[in-house]
C-alpha cells in the first residue's frame, strides 16, 4: 500500500524543493533567460510563491537534463495538485494565515501549545464565539468575528474527514491548565467545552496534554504555537504563531526545529498519560463551586 496523496501545499512546496535542487548550480539568471522568464518569476517559482503549470514545469526539467519519464510524470503530478483551488482560497485572509490552513490541511501531524484558549481545532462553535469577539474586541454577531469562527469550523471539519480517512494525521495539543479554568463565555459553555474535550480525547489519533500551574517554569512560557509536520519530507516542517496585530509562517529549518524540541519536552511532561482527566476534574469542580 502506498502513502497519502499530496494535498495542493506540500505539492507545491515539494515541487519547489526539486526545482532548487535540479538546478543546482546553475545561474538563475540563465535558467530565466532559457526559459523566456524574469528573473522574479523563476524566483517565486522555487520560494513557493507562486504555482508553475504541467508544461512548464515539463519544460524547466528537460532543460535540467530530466528525461526519465517516470520522474517527469511525477513531476507533472505536483504540478497539477499544487494547482487545485480549494475553500480557503476564496477567504480573505492575511496570505501567512491562508498558507498555514493549506499546510494544515495536508500535515501529517499536528502539534500546538495554548496558553490563553482552547486549541482552535478543539473549540465547540459556541467557544470559538466568545474567545474570537474578545480578541477582536467586536461584538459576537459582527461578520468579521463570525467569518473566523466559520473558517475555525471548516478547519476542524477537515481534520475529522481525515481522522476517519485511509491515512489519518496525528493530533498532540498542549494546553496550559489556566486555560481550562477560565470560564469563557460563561458556565455552561465552559462545561460543554470541557466535556468535548474529554470526548475528543477518547478518539484515535488525538492526544491532549495539560501541564500544571505547580509546573513553574517550563519551555512553552516562550508563547504559543502551532507546529505541523509532513511525513513526505522532515525539512518542510512549518510553525504558526498567531498575535492580535499579525500572524507569523516560519519554515526556516533552523526556527522550526526549535519548536520541535520544544513540542517534544512538553509532551514529555505529561508520562502517564492523565493530566487531562486530572485537569478536567479539577476544572469542572471549580465551575461548580
Amino acid at each position: 500500500m502506498g502513502g497519502p496523496t499530496p494535498g495542493p501545499a506540500i505539492a507545491r512546496a515539494l515541487l519547489s524543493k526539486d526545482l532548487r535542487t535540479l538546478r543546482d548550480d546553475r545561474p538563475a539568471s540563465d535558467v530565466a533567460r532559457a526559459m523566456h522568464w524574469s528573473l522574479s518569476k523563476l524566483n517565486r517559482i522555487e520560494n513557493g510563491k507562486v504555482t508553475i503549470g504541467p508544461v512548464e514545469v515539463e519544460a524547466l526539467a528537460r532543460h535540467y537534463g530530466v528525461d526519465d519519464a517516470e520522474e517527469l510524470r511525477r513531476l507533472v503530478r505536483l504540478s497539477v495538485t499544487s494547482r487545485q483551488r480549494m475553500w480557503w482560497r476564496d477567504e480573505h485572509f492575511a496570505e501567512d494565515f491562508t498558507n498555514f490552513i493549506a499546510f494544515e490541511h495536508d500535515a501529517s501531524n499536528l502539534y500546538g501549545y495554548q496558553a490563553t484558549f482552547i486549541p482552535p481545532l478543539l473549540q465547540i462553535p459556541e467557544y470559538a464565539l466568545a474567545v474570537t469577539s474578545s480578541v477582536l474586541r467586536r461584538p459576537a454577531r459582527d461578520r468579521r468575528v463570525r467569518n473566523i469562527v466559520d473558517v475555525r469550523l471548516k478547519r476542524q471539519e477537515s481534520l475529522w474527514q481525515r481522522l476517519d480517512g485511509d491515512f489519518p494525521p496525528s493530533l498532540s495539543q498542549v494546553i496550559d491548565e489556566a486555560v481550562l479554568l477560565r470560564p469563557v463565555g460563561g458556565g455552561d459553555v465552559m462545561t460543554a467545552q470541557l466535556d468535548h474535550l474529554a470526548a475528543m480525547a477518547k478518539r484515535p489519533g488525538i492526544r491532549i496534554v495539560v501541564l500544571p500551574l505547580r509546573l513553574g517554569v517550563h519551555p512553552g512560557l516562550g508563547g504559543t504555537f502551532e507546529l505541523l509536520t509532513f511525513t513526505e519530507d522532515d525539512d518542510l516542517d512549518v510553525v504558526f504563531i498567531e498575535t492580535p496585530a499579525s500572524d507569523f509562517l516560519l519554515t526556516d529549518r533552523e526556527d522550526t526545529a526549535t519548536f520541535r524540541e520544544i513540542t517534544t519536552e512538553l509532551l514529555d511532561t505529561d508520562p502517564s498519560g492523565d493530566s487531562l482527566h486530572r485537569a478536567l476534574t479539577a476544572a469542572k469542580a471549580t465551575l461548580r463551586s
